[in-house]
């Protein structure tokens, strides 16, 4: 599973190479869902508008490292395919090696998330009380019992390239980074820049995905991968339309 020995691989050596041409193009698709969401288009006023996205994906925001955790911890050992199920059950330590610092991290911005909350008016008791609306329920639950590990794996990339969609655009919307503050403006900075290395999450996720996939002989081509990554964003953006609906209704008082 590490990307490091692909010489070992030629036919995944290629895909990889191919993998770093396609993934801006993906990264480009998901960023003109985010210029096209209404919940971005609230955010960008500032003011108590955040508090759509930051209230609405709360529910998803505190449960992903647990997701994670239970990726390297349980999906293994459930793989359908019986080869896939030997190779990870060598790979374990590689695995839960890779994913347990990103279960770090993702708690980190959790920690973020909770800051930049506080700037709008909400406290973490309000972030759990808050309305878990379906949309953003149905998103969760499809990542956290995604049964194929290299789908799964494939959809943390989403959720990485959605964060840095959403950050680069509000990140340059002078209301809302008014309205955040120095503090507030902590997690979308984080997922602000990513540099290409194999460091990133979702450099990281891809190349796992894609290990998984040679081993199991699933096609790996731009065709299929982008087909998951979207699949995924779409959730997200189902997710900012009810949240941008439900915080428009509440403020009408209906």
């Amino acid at each position: 599973m590490n990307a490091s020995r692909n010489e070992d691989h030629p036919g995944q050596a290629r895909v990889w190479r191919a993998a770093r041409v396609w993934r801006a193009r993906i990264k480009a698709e998901a960023y003109e869902k985010v210029l096209a969401s209404p919940l971005m288009h609230a955010c960008a006023q500032g003011g108590t508008s955040p508090r759509a996205l930051l209230g609405g994906f709360w529910h998803f925001v505190d449960t992903f490292p647990a997701i994670i955790r239970d990726t390297y911890e349980n999906v293994p050992s459930a793989a359908a395919n019986d080869k896939v199920r030997r190779f990870l059950k060598r790979s374990a330590p590689i695995l839960s090696g890779s994913l347990k610092p990103m279960v770090d991290d993702e708690r980190a911005h959790r920690a973020l998330w909770i800051r930049a909350s506080r700037r709008v008016g909400l406290s973490e008791i309000q972030l759990h009380q808050w309305k878990i609306l379906p949309e953003i329920k149905s998103l969760t639950e499809a990542i956290r019992t995604e049964g194929d590990l290299a789908r799964r794996l494939l959809y943390f990339a989403a959720v990485e390239i959605v964060a840095e969609g959403i950050s680069r655009y509000l990140s340059q919307q002078p209301p809302f980074v008014e309205a955040m503050g120095e503090d507030g403006m902590e997690w979308f900075k984080v997922h602000l820049v990513h540099p290409d290395d194999a460091a990133t999450h979702e450099a990281l996720a891809y190349n796992l995905a894609l290990s998984v996939k040679r081993v199991a002989h699933e096609p790996a081509d731009w065709k299929f991968v982008n087909a998951d990554i979207q699949r995924c964003v779409d959730w997200f953006f189902a997710g900012g339309v009810a949240c941008a609906r439900e915080f428009a209704r509440a403020a009408r008082g209906t």
